[in-house]
């Protein structure tokens, strides 16, 4: 429930605070008057209204979105990084942690299908990282979808930091070796390489909050002040980075705030001073490094998993709790009614349930909620990172481990794995058991299908574990008919306004049940009682063990990395995203250009006193002003709607600068030798 509730309480904070996203402008506002007026001559009230309007061209955005740029991830940086890891990594514990990252992902790599050379195939690879970093981390790192579905990609939505990196590492490696495939040496560098990535981010993020707190990067620090930091660093982590402030003042109200709101922040707390306290003194009196408070900054992002996972044992229990007959089936209208009459906020359109796999329509009349596929949901995600969001871990893939390591390659027969299964048990499932005779049937389906034995890295064996634990294992659906969309990406998608079903909606979704059984027209043209069998689809997809021929990866250019909205649904952080925060930027700017305007009109009255030159001992009207100044404002707006790039916007700044400078200074020497050339307009 408190996942659910956060994004509610935040969402009005979340909307945005103008001069929060642009804190430049608060002094614009405060000195535009003083520095029009501080001039003696009308001439030199508007050299300092031009000089205003080009120097505000550095003044957006500043530390609003200064969490969100911090470590983020380049082309370079994915490079060596990957170097580094195949040399043998630069960590002070590289040998040791590379050793351990080797024997944990033995037995996942030996139990794959292998191509001629006896290394591992493309989809083989993106399978074992995926299961690697949500069992180890609870991470969910897009891009390493184990069926390399990227159907979710159009030309109209570029790849962002955590979609194109996983790719473009993969893609190194995979140029490298060619047909070869890649060994487990490779698979684990591939693995060290991403882990060093999100060290990255979260060691820029931690700087950030040194400058938040004013604190120096050198030399050691009190541990109370670098414990004061990591409070800074966690609740930008548990916002996704959406943190800023502009002063010490502020950040103590911003943090005192997102303590009152956030829905068992004293939980989260109490989980982050059991982290911070095994690397601190007890009595807090020794000083730490910026490198040893780095390593606690990474070690929360590698052990948030654990903390989460508490609050999604509370959604299973509750989800198995609604259940009918069908286990690890919640039907739609039980769910929304969760919702309507309880605190939970199970509200998510049907659409939207099925675009994630999480709705089993197979009978359009009674549709169902998936428990598992629920559960490892976006909605469900903290998206704490560029590179990866927090997940509910999937618990099939501890079962899946077992079996692995117990049959040791990619195939089994049938009747082993029946035996293997029988005996292993879950948090629902006890043993020994015995297996239904229709579910050892499918298992023998199966196997006819594949010479005789069960390929264990296939949809229909991951469908066949689904109907062994149906609260554990997901229901594997076809590739291209799901994807993993964040509420944000579904809306820009389809074009709906929201992804959560309004009031109306789903109580009208429970007066159309009339099956359900508390409905007065149960069993009134529902058919017969319903049945405890879970839908079965023949279609099967294996791993490859050869190399994909693929289309070059492409790399975003090195921007703030663009995110969808962090926290959706129940999860933890902050709704704001990117784009929203683009726009705020946007609004920032057009404000900014109309009070230049509006400064320069009181500047510029028509008596005002402004020439190019003389004739008969008169003045010459220099109307001509207002050029340069528009194409300033045009400038400014142009950049504000992405239509020109920082770099060119800030060589016009500096150019028009020097020639401002250059004219006012040097008036004799400029107009000497140039005939007439002095008295242009520029």
């Amino acid at each position: 429930w408190t996942r659910r509730q956060r994004w509610l309480k935040l969402h009005s904070e979340a909307s945005g605070n103008f001069w929060r996203c642009c804190p430049a402008h608060r002094c614009l506002r405060v000195h535009l008057h003083g520095l029009i007026a501080m001039g003696h001559s009308t001439q030199l009230r508007l050299y300092a209204t031009l000089a205003l309007v080009f120097f505000s061209c550095f003044l957006v955005p500043t530390r609003a979105s200064s969490f969100l740029r911090a470590g983020q991830v380049t082309e370079k940086d994915a490079m060596q990084t990957l170097e580094n890891e195949l040399a043998g990594g630069i960590r002070p514990d590289a040998q040791k942690h590379l050793q351990w990252l080797e024997e944990t992902l033995r037995p996942t790599y030996l139990a794959l299908p292998k191509n001629a050379a006896g290394n591992l195939g493309h989809q083989a690879v993106r399978y074992v990282l995926h299961r690697f970093f949500v069992q180890q981390r609870g991470w969910f790192v897009r891009g390493l979808e184990p069926t390399n579905d990227t159907s979710w990609r159009t030309p109209t939505k570029p790849l962002i930091v955590k979609e194109w990196v996983p790719d473009f590492l993969q893609d190194i490696l995979e140029k490298r070796e060619g047909e070869r495939g890649i060994d487990l040496r490779e698979l684990v560098a591939l693995a060290a390489a991403l882990e060093d990535l999100v060290r990255k981010e979260a060691v820029g993020r931690l700087q950030t909050a040194y400058e938040l707190h004013a604190l120096p990067l050198n030399g050691p620090l009190s541990e109370p002040k670098v414990e004061e930091a990591l409070t800074t660093y966690f609740v930008a982590y548990l916002k996704a980075g959406n943190f800023s402030a502009d002063d010490a003042d502020e950040l103590s109200r911003k943090k005192q705030l997102f303590a009152k709101r956030y829905a068992g922040y004293d939980e989260a707390k109490g989980w982050l001073d059991d982290v911070v306290g095994k690397r601190m003194s007890t009595s807090r009196s020794a000083s730490l490094n910026f490198a040893a408070a780095s390593n606690i900054a990474s070690e929360i992002g590698e052990k948030f998993y654990a903390f989460n996972d508490l609050e999604c044992k509370s959604l299973k229990t509750t989800l198995q709790g609604l259940e009918g007959k069908k286990a690890g089936r919640v039907r739609l209208s039980t769910f929304y009614k969760a919702s309507l009459y309880s605190h939970w906020r199970f509200n998510e359109k049907a659409d939207y349930l099925k675009r994630l796999g999480a709705l089993d329509d197979s009978d359009p009349q009674q549709p169902r909620v998936i428990v598992p596929n629920y559960i490892m949901s976006r909605p469900n995600c903290l998206e704490a990172s560029n590179l990866y969001a927090i997940c509910c871990r999937n618990h099939c893939e501890d079962l899946m481990s077992h079996l692995e390591t117990q049959i040791g390659s990619a195939a089994a027969e049938p009747r082993k794995i029946a035996e293997l299964v029988a005996n292993l048990p879950s948090d629902t499932v006890p043993v020994p058991r015995n297996l239904s005779q229709p579910l050892v049937d499918r298992l023998f389906q199966v196997s006819r299908n594949n010479y005789g034995r069960v390929p264990l890295h296939g949809r229909l064996f991951a469908q066949w574990m689904h109907h062994a634990y149906p609260r554990e294992c997901p229901y594997p659906h076809e590739v291209g008919t799901t994807s993993p969309h964040t509420p944000d990406e579904w809306m820009k998608e389809t074009g709906h306004s929201m992804a959560a079903a309004s009031t109306e909606e789903m109580m009208q979704q429970v007066a159309s049940d009339t099956c359900a059984s508390d409905s007065p027209q149960s069993g009134s043209g529902c058919g017969d009682e319903e049945s405890e069998e879970l839908p079965w689809n023949e279609a099967e997809e294996l791993l490859l063990a050869h190399p994909e021929k693929r289309e070059p990866v492409e790399v975003p250019e090195t921007k703030p990395p663009l995110q969808a909205t962090p926290t959706q649904g129940n999860t933890a952080a902050e709704p704001q995203t990117a784009s929203s925060s683009s726009w705020l930027t946007r609004v920032g700017i057009v404000a900014m250009a109309s009070i230049s305007l509006a400064a320069f009109g009181l500047a510029y009255p028509q008596k005002m006193v402004m020439h190019r030159g003389f004739k008969d001992d008169k003045p010459m009207p220099a109307h001509w002003l207002v050029v340069p100044f528009t194409l300033g404002v045009l400038l400014l707006l142009a950049y504000g709607f992405g239509l020109l790039d920082g770099a060119t916007l800030l060589f016009a700044c500096i150019a028009a600068l020097v020639v401002l400078i250059f004219k006012k200074l040097v008036p004799g020497r400029f107009t000497q030798g140039c005939g007439d050339f002095g008295k242009l307009p520029f």
